[in-house]
C-alpha cells in the first residue's frame, strides 16, 4: 500500500464510523445485545440545541404526602410552605429547642454555641457550611471555622483556612482500622510519624500541620485553639507556634487548649512522639460566638458514620458541647433503577439512634437529598429522588427529629436543570453538585429557615 493511501486510512475510518452511527440515530429504538439493554443512539445530543428539560412525572402516593402539616406528625395533605423546615416531635414546642435555648443564651453572656454538619461530598471544602456559619457568626458573633482535620484532600480547594500539612498516616471509615487505633468524629484519624530526635523547637521536624487565617470577616484571626487527639501514655510532645506541650491523658478524646497571644493568624504545630497515638483536629474559634464544624465525607452514604463508636462521639462532644447535629445524605445512595429505598431506611435509622444516644440532649436536624440530574435523551430529575426524599421525611418523622427538604427548596422536579443551565449558573455541569454560587445560596437559605423557626419558637414560649 503507498504512503498516499496510508495516511488516508484513518480519515476513511472516521468517516464511516460517523456515517454509520447517524444513520443508526435514525432509528427510535435502544440496541439489545447479549443482554445488555443500550440506549437510542444520538451522537450529537449534547451539541445540538436543547428541548425544554424534561420533568420527572411524581408517582400518587408521593405527591399525596409532599405537604405534611407542620404541627401534625402524620403525612396530611396540607396548605403550607414546604420549603420549611418541619418539627416532628409533637411532644414539645419545637425538636429544635435545645440549639435554640442555646442562641437565646448567646444573647444575654458570653457562651458558646456550635453546630456540627455531616455530609457528603455535597458540602466538601467547606461548601454550604462556611456561609451557614458567616451568618449565624454576622448575627450572633464569633470569630473562627471550628473544626479542622490535620490533613485534607480538598485542603487547596477550601476558601475558609490555608491549610498545609506533612508527615501523617491517615486512616478512615471506609478501611480496615488498626485494633490499635480509632475513627475521630470526622470519619478519620491522623497518625503521626515516630521519631527518637526530641527537639524542644522542634527545629527537625518531618511530621507537622499549619493553618493560616484569611483575610475574611470572622476568618482573620484564632483567638482560641484546640487540639483533639486520643490516649496518650508516652513520651509525646506538640509544639505550636514556638511553644512545647505534652499529650497526655487516658480518656478516648483529650481536649489541649491554647489561648493565642494577641489573636494570632497561624497555628503551626510540630508533632515530636515516640508512642502511637490518634490525632483527630484542631478547632479555631473565639471565647465566645457560633461554631459549624464541617464533616464532610466523599462518596459516604451516611450509614458508615456508625463506625465511628458512641465514646468517641460523646468524648469529642464533652469537649465541644454541640447543640444542634446536621445530617445531610443521599447523594451517593439515589439511581435512576431504584424506587424502593427501605434498606436505607433501616440503615439510617440506626445512624439517627446512634447519633442520638452519643449526643444526649441534641438537637439533630435531616436534610434532604438534592435535586439531582440523570441524563435520557436530555437532562431531567433522577427518577429516583422523589423516592428517596420520601423515605428521608419519613425518617425524620418515625425519630421525632426537624427535616428539611433541600430537593423542594432548590424548586423540586427539574430544579437541578434549571441551576446547571439557567441564566446564572448555581451547579456544576455533572447535574449532581454546587458550584460556590449555589452552595452560597443553599447555606444562606438553610439560615433563614432556622431563624424563621428560632422566631416561631420564642413566640410559642410567650404563650399561655
Amino acid at each position: 500500500m503507498n504512503d498516499k493511501n496510508r495516511h488516508l486510512q484513518p480519515f476513511i475510518m472516521v468517516l464511516v464510523a460517523t456515517v454509520g452511527l447517524l444513520v443508526a440515530s435514525q432509528f427510535n429504538t435502544s440496541i439489545k445485545l447479549w443482554g445488555y439493554q443500550a440506549k437510542k443512539i444520538a451522537p450529537f445530543s449534547d451539541i445540538i440545541l436543547k428541548e425544554k428539560a424534561k420533568t420527572v412525572p411524581l408517582p400518587l402516593r408521593i405527591l399525596a404526602d409532599s405537604i405534611i402539616a407542620k404541627d401534625d406528625p402524620e403525612p396530611v395533605l396540607a396548605e403550607t410552605d414546604i420549603t420549611n423546615i418541619y418539627d416532628y416531635n409533637p411532644d414539645r414546642i419545637s425538636s429544635l429547642a435545645p440549639f435554640f435555648e442555646s442562641l437565646n443564651k448567646i444573647k444575654k453572656q458570653k457562651h458558646k454555641v456550635r453546630i456540627a454538619y455531616f455530609g457528603d461530598s455535597m458540602i466538601e471544602g467547606d461548601l454550604i457550611t462556611q456561609d451557614l456559619r458567616d451568618c449565624m457568626q454576622n448575627t450572633f458573633g464569633g470569630y473562627g471555622v471550628g473544626f479542622v482535620p490535620v490533613t485534607s484532600i480538598v485542603a487547596g480547594f477550601r476558601t475558609s483556612i490555608i491549610h498545609s500539612f506533612e508527615g501523617w498516616k491517615t486512616y478512615n471509615l471506609l478501611e480496615k482500622m488498626p485494633a490499635n487505633h480509632l475513627l475521630g468524629i470526622s470519619g478519620y484519624t491522623f497518625v503521626p510519624e515516630l521519631t527518637d530526635a526530641f527537639d524542644s523547637a522542634a527545629n527537625i521536624n518531618n511530621c507537622w500541620v499549619k493553618y493560616v487565617a484569611v483575610k475574611k470577616r470572622h476568618l482573620n484571626k484564632f483567638p482560641q485553639t484546640k487540639l483533639l487527639y486520643g490516649k496518650s501514655t508516652g513520651e509525646n510532645y506538640v509544639v505550636i507556634n514556638s511553644k512545647r506541650y505534652k499529650l497526655s491523658g487516658t480518656k478516648t478524646v483529650n481536649e489541649l487548649m491554647i489561648d493565642n497571644e494577641n489573636n494570632c493568624q497561624c497555628v503551626n504545630a510540630k508533632f515530636q512522639c515516640r508512642t502511637s497515638i490518634d490525632v483527630f483536629g484542631f478547632s479555631t474559634e473565639s471565647d465566645s460566638g457560633v461554631f459549624v464544624d464541617n464533616f464532610s465525607f466523599r462518596g459516604n452514604s451516611g450509614m458508615p458514620i456508625t463506625k465511628v463508636s458512641k465514646s468517641v462521639y460523646s468524648g469529642t462532644n464533652e469537649c465541644l458541647n454541640y447543640d444542634l447535629v446536621i445530617l445531610e445524605y443521599g447523594l451517593n445512595v439515589v439511581s435512576e433503577r431504584v424506587t424502593d429505598y427501605s434498606w436505607y431506611e433501616k440503615g439510617m435509622n440506626n445512624v439517627i439512634k446512634h447519633i442520638q444516644e452519643s449526643f444526649p440532649g441534641t438537637s439533630i436536624l435531616l436534610i434532604s437529598v438534592g435535586d439531582k440530574g440523570y441524563k435520557d435523551d436530555v437532562y431531567k430529575t433522577n427518577p429516583g429522588i422523589p423516592f428517596l426524599v420520601e423515605v428521608q421525611k419519613r425518617l425524620a418523622a418515625n425519630n421525632k427529629i426537624a427535616f428539611w427538604s433541600l430537593y423542594d427548596a432548590m424548586g423540586g422536579n427539574g430544579s437541578m436543570i434549571k441551576w446547571v443551565e439557567g441564566d446564572t449558573t448555581f451547579a456544576n455541569k455533572d447535574y449532581a453538585h454546587f458550584n460556590f454560587k449555589g452552595a452560597h445560596k443553599v447555606g444562606r437559605l438553610l439560615f433563614n429557615k432556622l431563624m424563621v423557626e428560632y422566631s416561631d419558637y420564642n413566640k410559642k414560649k410567650l404563650q399561655p
